[in-house]
């Protein structure tokens, strides 16, 4: 009895040994090696491919480029670029050849390589102001008039149609001719190079202001075609040469007093075709060549047989356009004051009064600012209150072929 009850723990104690070592070895057989079940699971970008087999081969080419990583036997990963780097057990797999897009259509480039290069201009001029809502006008027609516009190897050139229609009268934007009330144009000039200052003229000026582009602005056209949805009458500016040429340069493709009429005339050409539905050109700077009969006569001239008219900036105090003008039969007006020399809202305000002092001494004026936003800001107050001070704001092409401004 006694030696029972001595043996009988010990033989509890062999068969829990037993037992642990049983549950052991289960725990670590994982059963015969066969194809029943998946031996290898492919994950890309977490969508589970179907099953393979128990051999490894590199995936199928995808369209992501991400290389496919093995982390482990029977289990291959494809993660996006950068991937984790591979355990040192196991080598990558080659990555999959990315897919080869067809070739885009060339497209014609829109400045010559030149202009690419000189021509982008540092915008400086802020964010314009949140400008008051005004009524921009009825919307222009849509342009160019096809009976008034030739194709050509520079763009779409304007010509006076077999009707003899000009297209500074049909793009113009309409005025009543009775108002006898003394006349005032503004033109916004050098739009187009800052996109933020042009949607804020084109959408927060009246649309009688007249709106003068940079023929070196992307996407010429385009904006043509914005401003005149508003009611705008456009222009196209032309950069002529200035006094301090050229340590004061317009542009590559500026006409120049040292060219002959030949290659000055297809410059303007150049500029001409970049758009179409522009009344005519206005001159940036040019205080030298506006002051060249020699050179500007041929400019004008060819203006004239195209049915467009001129806007001289007066940038040159003995400006010769006038006279010029009247001699080859361009429709010209000629700037009464810049408004923003000093640009400061008291000075472009005191500029805005001598423009009303002028419209009434003369029946009209004519004024000419860049879009800077403190400019914009003080155009579009002054014209809230111009039909009240006693005065008609009108388009530029409203006043021109009138007397030369004094």
């Amino acid at each position: 009895m006694a030696l029972r009850d001595v043996r009988t723990p010990a033989a509890l104690i062999a068969v829990t040994l037993a037992i642990v070592a049983g549950v052991i070895v289960w725990l670590a057989w994982d059963g015969p090696a066969d194809n029943a079940g998946p031996s290898r699971i492919d994950i890309v970008l977490g969508e589970a491919r179907p099953p393979a087999t128990a051999s490894i081969a590199p995936a199928v080419p995808q369209a992501s480029p991400a290389p496919t990583i093995t982390a482990a036997p029977g289990l291959s990963v494809a993660a996006p670029t950068p991937a984790p780097s591979p355990p040192p057990q196991a080598a990558a797999l080659p990555a999959a050849p990315a897919a080869v897009a067809p070739p885009a259509p060339p497209a014609a480039p829109p400045l010559p390589p030149a202009l690419q290069r000189e021509s982008r201009v540092v915008e400086t001029m802020l964010v314009p102001p949140k400008l008051p809502r005004v009524q921009t006008g009825p919307a222009l027609p849509p342009a160019p008039d096809p009976k008034l516009v030739r194709a050509s190897a520079v763009g779409p050139l304007p010509i006076i149609g077999a009707d003899g229609r000009a297209p500074w009268k049909v793009y113009a934007r309409p005025f009543d001719a009775a108002d006898t009330r003394p006349r005032i144009a503004i033109v916004v000039s050098g739009l187009g190079l800052s996109g933020a200052a042009t949607e804020a003229a084109i959408q927060g000026l009246p649309g009688a202001i007249t709106l003068a582009f940079a023929p070196y602005a992307d996407d010429l056209g385009s904006w043509l075609t914005l401003a005149r949805a508003a009611g705008h009458e456009v222009l196209i500016n032309v950069p002529m040469e200035p006094l301090d040429y050229p340590r004061n340069d317009p542009g590559p493709l500026t006409l120049l007093t040292s060219l002959d009429s030949k290659a000055n005339v297809e410059r303007l050409e150049w500029m001409l075709g970049r758009a179409a539905g522009y009344v005519g050109v206005a001159d940036f700077m040019g205080s030298r060549f506006t002051a060249s009969r020699r050179n500007l006569r041929p400019v004008l001239q060819s203006l004239a047989e195209r049915g467009l008219m001129f806007v001289d900036s007066r940038s040159a105090a003995d400006s010769v356009v006038p006279e010029v003008a009247q001699e080859v039969g361009v429709p010209w007006v000629q700037s009464t004051q810049s408004l923003d020399e000093v640009v400061a809202r008291s000075a472009i305000d005191a500029r805005l009064a001598e423009l009303e002092r002028r419209a009434r001494d003369q029946g009209r004026a004519i004024g000419i600012g860049a879009p800077y936003p403190a400019t914009l800001e003080r155009i579009a107050q002054w014209a809230m209150e111009a039909d009240k001070k006693g005065f008609v704001l009108v388009p530029v092409s409203a006043l021109a072929n009138e007397k030369k401004a004094r």
